[in-house]
């Protein structure tokens, strides 16, 4: 339950890079099975949670601060709720390959990866 802990931390002002790439995570290995048909219905929820973290991270570069805003959070919440459903909802084994899967996408700089500077 990291990310529920990442979240909090980020709500009481004392979120770091560290709780942001958890998030972070979260938010690109439930994409990868959304896009794969694993609770395809997070694909929006993804869409938002993306751009809220994108904000929080130019808004880090200026203060140094990890921060969300209210429509971040509420995002944040819905996506690691899905998350958990995703995760629930398949064996291990699959989950493990949707990982790994996640990981060769990024480093591949996929079409749909936003890098972030």
């Amino acid at each position: 339950m990291m990310e529920y802990s990442a979240l909090e931390a980020i709500i009481k002002g004392r979120g770091t890079i560290h709780d942001w790439r958890t998030l972070v995570d979260v938010l690109n290995l439930s994409e990868t099975m959304g896009r794969a048909g694993v609770g395809p219905e997070v694909l929006p929820i993804c869409e938002k949670a993306q751009a809220s973290l994108h904000k929080a991270s130019g808004y880090y570069q200026t203060t140094m601060r990890v921060i969300l805003d209210a429509d971040g959070i509420q995002a944040c919440r819905d996506l690691i709720e899905f998350a958990d459903l995703q995760q629930s909802s398949i064996p291990r084994s699959e989950f493990e390959r949707y990982i790994q899967k996640t990981k060769d996408y990024i480093k591949s700089r996929g079409d749909k990866v936003v890098e972030i500077e």
